[in-house]
């Protein structure tokens, strides 16, 4: 190599560094003017509503957080989560913040259906892990009108508080609430949720919007397929989640014999859920991560599997 050579390969990596923290510069100047507007639309908020919103957050109380620097504090918490992690430790978060243990995350999956995608507790999947979100009556009603729905009857059947997070005029995500005792079933109440909403939404909208695209750009080229580094990152958000009580799922890998994972994963997306991710880890192994699943429905997909002339093998871990 001639020292003009070596004196341009120089240039090339100072300029590449250089490229680099320009690049994080303009990440942290972005984050910043979202952290501005939140700020903006909070003030904004109370401005509309006089003190009243602020008074959800002061004390003493009976629940929740005290002050609206320590709710901004907790909703903050959630910086540290990956994308990918964002939606289940959302829920853990309005848990703490709204002080029930009971909170379940559905995202919009067409016009009609939303599919369960993070809860807190058992109580909290009670609606299943998909509902018709356009035949829940007063509860879509009142929330594509903006508002939240409070369930003053106390209904069994219905959460007793809802609230939706919108990508412009459009519902993106469901936010539900069981376990609040009757007495702070009140417009306190609602002022609060509507002050914890709006420091989360943006967080959560992202997450939404990003899992809505995670696969499309993650495929193996002509398969539907996702690639290891992509899978193993799901995977790992899906199964720390389900420790922590966020979430069901299960992890199968799939015996392909001397098929190749183009091949098989053809005939096995026809059984199982769009909801579902197929991937590879291991070194070209194939899995199927089965979300909102427990142990017994994933017997039933590897019933499935089986009758295809695939064995498969539920694994703990990515181990």
């Amino acid at each position: 190599m001639n020292p003009e050579e070596a004196q341009r390969m120089e240039r090339d990596a100072v300029q590449q560094k250089i490229d680099e923290m320009q690049q994080e510069i303009e990440e942290q100047r972005a984050l910043l003017e979202e952290k501005a507007r939140e700020i903006a639309e909070l003030k904004k908020l109370f401005n509309d509503s006089g003190e009243a919103a602020g008074q959800a957050f002061r004390g003493p109380h009976e629940h929740g957080k005290d002050s609206l620097e320590e709710v901004y504090e907790i909703v903050s918490g959630l910086e540290k989560y990956t994308t990918e992690e964002v939606l289940f430790y959302a829920a853990q978060i309005l848990s703490e913040l709204m002080d029930t243990k009971d909170v379940a995350i559905y995202t919009v999956a067409n016009r009609d259906y939303a599919r369960l995608c993070s809860a807190t507790s058992q109580e909290a999947r009670r609606l299943g892990n998909s509902i018709k979100y356009t035949a829940m009556g007063e509860i879509y009603d009142t929330l594509k009108n903006g508002r939240i729905y409070m369930n003053m009857s106390m209904a069994e059947e219905f959460p007793l508080m809802a609230s939706a997070v919108y990508d412009h005029e459009e519902i993106r995500v469901f936010l539900m609430f069981w376990g609040i005792p009757s007495e702070r079933m009140t417009q306190r109440e609602i002022k609060r949720l509507t002050v914890i909403e709006m420091l989360l939404q943006n967080a959560i909208l992202r997450a939404s919007r990003y899992m809505a695209t995670f696969r499309r750009q993650r495929y193996m080229e002509g398969t539907n397929v996702l690639n290891e580094e992509a899978f193993t990152i799901l995977v790992n958000a899906f199964l720390e989640a389900k420790e922590k009580g966020l979430t069901e799922c299960a992890l199968v890998e799939v015996d392909m014999g001397y098929e190749s994972y183009d091949d098989v994963s053809t005939q096995v997306a026809c059984n199982i859920r769009q909801t579902d991710y197929m991937g590879l880890m291991k070194g070209e192994k194939l899995y199927i991560l089965l979300a909102n699943t427990d142990l017994k429905n994933a017997e039933v997909v590897q019933e499935r599997l089986r009758k295809l002339g695939y064995e498969s093998t539920l694994k703990e871990d990515v181990a």
